[in-house]
């Protein structure tokens, strides 16, 4: 009888609880024979270990060594990362008064950051003497205040952002905005640098012994 094939797909990242036991099903997707798939699907790989906050990087070639050990007549074909990262998370808590706190503070520092360098800039490149000026071509009148101007400047800021962001599409729940896409790249380079770092501790720890 020939080998069976069995196609693995490593998971990026997972969650799990301290002392939670891996399995393959959990670590990556399968595709095989019904029969196999199920089978090589609870096939334990190991326990969570650290502590909550942590986490814990296991090996394509680890899972593939505890599939090839348990059923040594399937040819595995893995794709995908190099190795899964392990989240060591603990159960879910209710948000108190100094997590609500801390939000808002953030958000209050963020908002007024945010804020101050738009009016940097605007000071910067003399916006205020533009619209002095813009205002004066198109009603022949000099003003120190265009209102007009600036309230028509300001809801125009706010609407391309609105606009730039995705966030009046139809479209919203399905096309990304750039902010979204943005994130996506530094979460997986930040999932990169783990393994990479994790494989180069690995290699130096078996150079030193």
């Amino acid at each position: 009888m020939g080998d069976r094939e069995l196609y693995l797909r490593i998971r990026e990242r997972i969650a799990a609880r301290p002392g939670d036991v891996l399995t393959v099903g959990q670590l990556a997707e399968i595709a095989a024979d019904p029969e196999v798939e199920d089978q090589v699907a609870q096939i334990q790989v190991g326990t969570v270990e650290g502590s909550l906050g942590s986490l814990q990087v296991i090996s394509t070639l680890e899972v593939i060594k505890v599939i090839r050990k348990s059923n040594p007549h399937v040819r595995v074909f893995p794709f995908g990362p190099a190795a899964v990262i392990v989240s060591i998370d603990g159960p879910k808590k209710q948000a108190d008064l100094w997590s609500v706190l801390y939000f808002a503070l953030v958000w209050l520092l963020l908002f007024i950051g945010a804020g101050m360098a738009l009016m940097n800039f605007h000071a910067d490149v003399g916006m205020a003497q533009v619209h002095r000026t813009i205002y004066r071509l198109l009603t022949g009148r000099s003003v120190q205040y265009p209102l007009p101007m600036q309230a028509a400047y300001s809801i125009g800021v706010g609407l391309g952002m609105a606009i730039f962001f995705n966030q009046l599409s139809r479209n919203q729940g399905v096309e990304p905005s750039p902010l979204e896409v943005e994130i996506d790249c530094y979460l997986e380079n930040v999932n990169k640098h783990i393994i990479h770092r994790t494989q180069r501790q690995g290699s130096k720890e078996e150079s030193d012994r």
